[in-house]
């Protein structure tokens, strides 16, 4: 009886796990679209590599260009990471700005809570004022930012600002 189930039902379970590990490869970080047209075994070792997080991001770069060669990917990988690349730079030149520009925000809706002679509803008006014209995604930063850290505040905590 032994030998019987190791001949039949080994290899079905066998099967069905090397079925759910390769042929419904789910990825949890975005990966290249070049990678579809590649085998499943292409893309499965391509996972490995990329969700492994204990080795040094050094070594996962050489091991995506081994990854590549050993799949003749060479020149779709070497475009894809270079678009990678551009991107990272991108958003970091993004996010540069965009925290250049909260000083000189803060200050402004600063100047305008501080200002006694306006009422709360002249405060939100001005503060609306230059979240339209001149900086949405500062001003939607900076207000929650305020409102984190100031619940109380009367102009963040407005639904009608941003």
């Amino acid at each position: 009886m032994n030998h019987l189930y190791l001949v039949f039902i080994l290899p079905a379970v066998l099967a069905v796990q090397l079925h759910n590990h390769v042929g419904f490869i789910r990825f949890t970080q975005p990966v290249p679209d070049f990678l579809s047209t590649l085998s499943l075994k292409a893309q499965y070792d391509y996972k490995v590599i990329l969700e492994n997080e204990t080795i040094p991001l050094n070594t996962k770069s050489a091991d995506f260009r081994k990854w590549a060669n050993t799949y003749n990917a060479m020149t779709q990988y070497t475009q894809y990471e270079i678009q990678q690349n551009s991107t990272k730079v991108q958003m970091e030149k993004n996010v540069t700005q965009l925290i250049s520009q909260l000083s000189l925000v803060n200050s402004q809706i600063s100047k305008i809570l501080e200002n006694g002679s306006l009422s709360i509803k002249e405060q939100r008006e001005a503060v609306n004022e230059l979240a339209e014209q001149q900086y949405p995604k500062e001003i939607s930063t900076l207000l929650f930012i305020r409102l984190l850290f100031n619940p109380q505040d009367e102009i963040s905590n407005k639904k009608s600002i941003v």
